[in-house]
């Protein structure tokens, strides 16, 4: 039997006019809830489903939130970058940035290395020299200069060390006196060459490759100087005053009174040394004076282009690196110059 178009239309049109109570049944508040049938003890399929519908609705509001949440979290959560540094952490907590008092492995501070535009990972940077100045830029780290201008760079003497000290000495003591007259002993060998002398006279005393010259005035000085074996350097000596000091003193040991001199004269060196020396008279043969010394010192710079330095000797005064020095004190170990006018004395070392 064939069926008429009007009779299926009608059908169909029943069938969703049904589905769509159905819907508004499971969906809309307010309306009557459904009519649950049991079967056998379990929900309908009407409750069933539109418990998972709650269900589903609950996970979807959920996820939203922890969206939300997680925008606000990265919005607070700011990655510092740099040159030298990328954090990127897997749990969110707050990053600091470089801290310029951090001195890196190499022994100099990270915010020296990036105000002078080092990076502070680059090991080498310690031993580079960037302005070419013969300093290594941790040396100028350490003296607080530019280590790119090379008119700010470290005091250039830190750089000479000692090539070599000649070890001469020269003894000067008191061995006789008579009636205000003095004889002064200089021994510079195994040959003392002695010379009287009163309160008030000069001296100028120079070693030289043929043994000990002393001069008594400035114009045999001056016609000396410059000569193949003698050195510009002479010790000025004045002859400042003599002191009586002699009678009889006990001897604990013998318990008896012996005479004694300790009678002094009184030198004083009017060089760089610039101090008074006291000369007691020898006794019994030992003498009680003093020993200076009159050896060459030679010195050398590790500055590029500078070298050999000298010889220079102890008490004479000269220049260097546009400052003016002397040279006080003088051992293989050590050799001190001392800054003028400042003061300031610097120890120079072997190299």
């Amino acid at each position: 039997m064939k069926l008429s178009p009007w009779w299926i239309g009608g059908v169909g049109g029943l069938v969703a006019l049904g589905v769509v109570g159905l819907a508004f049944g499971v969906f809309q508040p307010g309306w009557p809830e459904p009519v649950e049938t049991t079967s056998g003890g379990g929900k309908s399929a009407a409750a069933e489903f539109k418990q998972k519908a709650a269900e589903m609705t609950a996970k979807v509001t959920e996820l939203d939130k922890k969206k939300r949440g997680w925008k606000d979290e990265l919005s607070r959560h700011r990655v510092f970058v740099s040159r030298s540094l990328v954090f990127l952490p897997k749990v969110s907590e707050p990053v600091q940035p470089l801290n310029p008092a951090q001195v890196t492995e190499d022994g100099i501070q990270v915010g020296w290395k990036l105000k002078y535009g080092f990076s502070p990972e680059d090991p080498e940077v310690s031993q580079q020299d960037e302005d070419q100045d013969g300093f290594t830029n941790l040396e100028e780290y350490e003296k607080k200069t530019d280590p790119k201008d090379i008119a700010s760079s470290p005091s250039k003497w830190v750089k000479v060390k000692i090539e070599s000290v000649d070890p001469a000495k020269v003894t000067v003591g008191l061995s006789g006196k008579s009636e205000g007259r003095y004889t002064l002993r200089f021994k510079i060998g195994p040959k003392p060459k002695d010379l009287d002398v009163v309160v008030g006279d000069k001296l100028w005393v120079v070693g030289t490759t043929k043994g000990l010259e002393i001069l008594k005035s400035e114009e045999e000085l001056k016609s000396k100087v410059g000569g193949t074996n003698l050195c510009p350097h002479a010790i000025p000596l004045l002859v400042k005053e003599y002191k009586e000091d002699k009678g009889k003193k006990m001897d604990e040991k013998t318990k008896t009174e012996n005479e004694y001199d300790d009678s002094m004269l009184v030198l004083q060196r009017l060089d760089e040394i610039n101090e008074k020396f006291e000369i007691k008279i020898d006794e019994r043969g030992k003498p009680r004076g003093v020993a200076w010394s009159i050896g060459d010192v030679k010195f050398i710079s590790t500055i590029p282009g500078e070298g050999k330095m000298g010889p220079y000797r102890v008490g004479q005064p000269f220049s260097y690196a546009g400052k003016d020095f002397a040279l006080v004190r003088a051992t293989p170990q050590k050799v001190t110059w001392k800054m003028k006018p400042e003061g300031e004395q610097i120890d120079i070392l072997p190299k």
